[in-house]
């Protein structure tokens, strides 16, 4: 009996060990699955508290060139439809075309918001003729080094009969000269067309102008693949010759290169009023392309060959929050891939995304060999020679 009872005793021992690990492992299962749906429920909390944009809505401006705005535009739309929240704010891009000159005046001195609209995150001009410039007049209000979003090169819009008798032969150490030769032309066999009458517009929109100089001055001071530097800028050769350039420049129409077009083709092209226009690849192509037989072509001269290199140039200081400085690298990053990118190739401008058809006028060619950047100062200096 004693026995029997010491074993039932053992036994009962035995068994509330087991009760009691088993129930502690059920306590701590119960613990982890809370804390799994805690946390998951906090996740899921702070996600829809994002979605729901807490800290309000927030409409990010860009300012750019009159020539990729509306395109850009569309990308910024597209951009925005993706719903992008940026530190609990929804985000829209906005893309508006303001002059460059007027961007330029009001970001190194007082933006008006009344005349001018919003501050931008962000400004694309047509190259860095105006990102140089700004650069050198105020640099505190550009965040990093501005990028390319996509080039054009310069060209001369000639006639025809110009493009077969000059190309590859015409180069743009030999412009100045040829400017002020009364038989220049003669020796590409143009026999009776005088001196190379090349228009130098510098209205709105006519930065293939300042960039066609700066080629000019780049082989004129054999400063090769280094780029030029402000002190080439302001040699007395370089001055003098830019200053030829102008002198003998007929006068554009309103100031503009597309509109300077028709003069070239006015007529006999041997005896027209201008026989070349500095402009982009871009704007000759949105000029000729529904053209079957374009009475302008483009020139590409040798040696180095200059390009709209449309920068994006972020801007810094307390009119940018941190929101709005994220969304516009987010939103280029966006504009950048090549399913974005096509919508301003196809029109004619050149990046990483497909181009556009060739044409009769403009054949989009190799460029062999780019100018070089030079520095900031010598492309401001070269704008001033040109701008006046």
């Amino acid at each position: 009996m004693a026995r029997h009872r010491t074993d039932t005793a053992h036994r009962r021992r035995v068994s509330r060990g087991v009760v009691l690990s088993v129930a502690a492992l059920v306590v701590v299962a119960v613990l982890v699955v809370v804390w799994v749906v805690l946390g998951r429920s906090l996740r899921d909390d702070s996600t829809a508290a994002a979605q729901t944009c807490v800290e309000g809505p927030e409409t990010v401006s860009v300012v750019a060139d009159a020539d990729i705005a509306e395109p850009l535009g569309r990308i910024a739309a597209a951009y925005s439809a993706t719903k992008p929240v940026v530190r609990d704010k929804c985000i829209t891009v906005s893309v508006r075309p303001v002059d460059p000159k007027t961007t330029l005046d009001g970001l190194t001195g007082t933006w008006d918001t009344a005349s001018m609209g919003a501050f931008p995150a962000a400004w694309v001009p047509a190259s860095s003729v105006w990102s140089a410039q700004l650069l050198t007049a105020r640099s505190s209000v550009v965040d990093g080094d501005p990028e390319s979003l996509v080039t054009s090169p310069v060209v001369l819009a000639v006639a025809p009969q110009f493009a077969r008798a000059a190309a590859g032969k015409l180069s743009w150490i030999e412009v100045p000269t040829l400017t002020r030769d009364d038989a220049a032309l003669s020796r590409f066999g143009l026999s009776g067309w005088g001196p190379l009458r090349m228009a130098l517009p510098v209205g709105p929109g006519t930065d293939a102008s300042v960039l066609a100089a700066q080629a000019v001055a780049t082989e004129v001071s054999r400063v090769g693949s280094a780029g030029l530097t402000v002190e080439d800028a302001r040699s007395a050769q370089v001055t003098s010759t830019i200053a030829a350039l102008r002198a003998e420049a007929p006068q554009s129409v309103d100031g503009s290169a597309s509109r300077t077009l028709p003069t070239v083709v006015d007529g006999d092209p041997a005896r027209a009023r201008v026989h070349a226009v500095p402009i982009t690849e871009q704007a000759l192509y949105s000029a000729t392309r529904r053209t079957g037989a374009p009475g302008v072509v483009e020139l590409l001269p040798t040696g180095y060959t200059p390009s709209a290199d449309f920068p994006v140039v972020d801007l810094t200081g307390p009119q940018v929050d941190a929101a709005a400085a994220e969304s516009v690298t987010a939103f280029f990053r966006f504009a950048r891939m090549p399913e974005q990118l096509s919508t301003l190739t196809r029109l004619g401008f050149r990046g990483a995304a497909a181009g556009a058809t060739p044409t009769a006028a403009v054949t989009f060619p190799q460029i062999a060999t780019p100018m070089p950047a030079g520095d900031a100062a010598a492309l401001a200096e070269i704008a001033r020679l040109v701008f006046g």
